[in-house]
């Protein structure tokens, strides 16, 4: 939907919009403001189509699928009954709450139909994702993504991430692209890229291609190939460095690379990606860098391959591992 063009009219007839304005839910939210975030001067428009759909607000209601199930029971069971003949069409009082009804139920149908696809990864896998649009996701263990209805056909593709990803975006037409974390939007017309969302802060590697990063408190920037944008409440503003990019994609390979990075980095990854629990007798461990690559293919033998590098004793317990 090319909600860039609309004007305070078509805002108001528009479903979602209409949906996000009576009940917002924390997904409605966040793509609105994102949006009003990339075309400010569409605010003034969006608050006066807000105000009049306040005005002559009517409760709206989603069914379920109890609620259809039970209803199309009940039309069956009309259908075999025996027809009782009541004058009610010449009540106009009957045509407009029938109206209501009508409009109510469909629009409950339409939003059902419109749910977004979800895709969610548990700890350990990792799934690859053909999206309609002919883009590719490899989602990472430990992560969700969850699809705009209707991209293939939309002016805007979207995606929201909580967790990571490796995007190898498809171009289609010059029709933007745009990941939504917590933290920043990624827009891109067609190019690969990592982004990680998790511990309220948002990475963003560009492999090739372009992308340009948004969020609420900074300038947009630019990427080009090998930057690594950093987004974070604490860090102010977007923190940007150049990087092997290839260096933090190869979880996509079940392997995890050392270089410049600490023990606490590396255990923060194994909690977050594989739900492990790793403690340290010795704190100073945790500041230590490391280099090389190790296989994650096999938690135990990465652990241990990790004690061996450490020179230190692992011990396995219920919850997870205990170097000393």
């Amino acid at each position: 939907m090319d909600y860039a063009s609309f004007k305070v009219e078509e805002f108001c007839k528009d479903t979602d919009f209409i949906h996000w304005v009576i009940s917002p839910t924390e997904e409605s939210n966040q793509f609105w403001n994102s949006f009003i975030a990339l075309h400010p001067n569409k605010s003034k428009e969006i608050n006066i189509a807000t105000e009049y759909i306040k005005t002559f607000h009517f409760q709206e209601f989603e069914p379920t699928i109890n609620d259809l199930t039970n209803l199309k029971k009940r039309i069956l069971e009309d259908i075999d009954s025996p027809i009782v003949v009541v004058n009610w069409w010449s009540r106009p009082a009957y045509w407009a709450t029938a109206a209501v009804v009508l409009m109510v139920f469909s629009f409950g149908i339409f939003l059902w139909n419109q749910k977004p696809t979800s895709y969610q990864t548990a700890y350990g896998e990792v799934q690859k994702i053909s999206l309609p649009d002919g883009s590719i996701v490899t989602l990472n263990a430990n992560s969700t993504l969850k699809l705009a209805p209707n991209m293939k056909n939309e002016a805007m593709r979207e995606v929201w991430l909580d967790g990571e990803a490796y995007f190898d975006i498809a171009k289609l037409n010059g029709v933007k692209f745009i990941v939504h974390t917590r933290e920043a939007q990624v827009e891109v017309l067609g190019t690969e890229f990592n982004v990680s969302t998790r511990r309220k802060q948002t990475k963003v590697i560009l492999h090739e291609g372009k992308v340009k990063l948004h969020t609420s408190n900074a300038q947009p920037i630019l990427m080009k190939p090998g930057d690594m944008a950093t987004v974070s409440e604490k860090i102010q503003p977007i923190q940007l460095k150049m990087v092997q990019p290839d260096q933090y994609d190869v979880w996509r390979e079940s392997v995890v690379v050392l270089d410049d990075r600490t023990i606490s980095e590396i255990v923060e990854m194994m909690e977050d990606t594989y739900g492990i629990v790793i403690q340290f007798e010795n704190p100073r461990l945790l500041s230590k860098k490391l280099t090389g690559k190790l296989s994650l293919k096999s938690t135990d033998d990465f652990i241990e391959n990790l004690s061996i590098i450490l020179d230190v004793e692992v011990e396995k317990t219920e919850k997870g591992y205990v170097f000393k």
